[in-house]
């Protein structure tokens, strides 16, 4: 009992903030500023380099989550990815369906400054992921 009460909070603190922040368009300096702000209990992590992708890694303390944000050239944000143990599932998809439009099964449309957005739940053998990036 006590385990599904700390996960319930770990998600109302680290998982619904992700779901609402929009980091999509921003510099490299703006959002690490803006996670380390926001997100005091998730660290940069710099232990492996990836030379297909340019991006910031960020993971939480509990090891249930992972944020891995992709970068331009120029150091903007093109899209993100939350990767998150399946104890968080419910929340973030409750999370999902409030904030933004279904736009089909595990599907969810936004748009800001004209801008429309697709976000993307997919499931995996031991995690989900959701991603967010400018809609095609």
């Amino acid at each position: 009992m006590k385990n599904r009460i700390l996960v319930g909070l770990m998600t109302v603190f680290f998982v619904l903030p992700l779901q609402s922040q929009h980091l999509i368009g921003k510099n490299k300096e703006q959002l690490e500023k803006e996670i380390k702000s926001l997100y005091p209990d998730f660290v940069i992590d710099r232990s492996s380099v990836n030379n297909t992708y340019k991006y910031l890694k960020y993971i939480d303390k509990f090891n249930e989550q992972t944020l891995l944000v992709f970068l331009s050239d120029k150091d903007i944000c093109t899209s993100t990815k939350l990767m998150s143990d399946y104890s968080n599932l419910d929340q973030v998809k409750k999370d999902l369906n409030k904030r933004f439009k279904v736009a089909g099964k595990d599907q969810w449309n936004y748009t800001i400054n004209g801008v429309s957005y697709l976000v993307k739940l997919k499931r995996d053998e031991w995690f989900f992921s959701v991603f967010t990036s400018k809609k095609p």
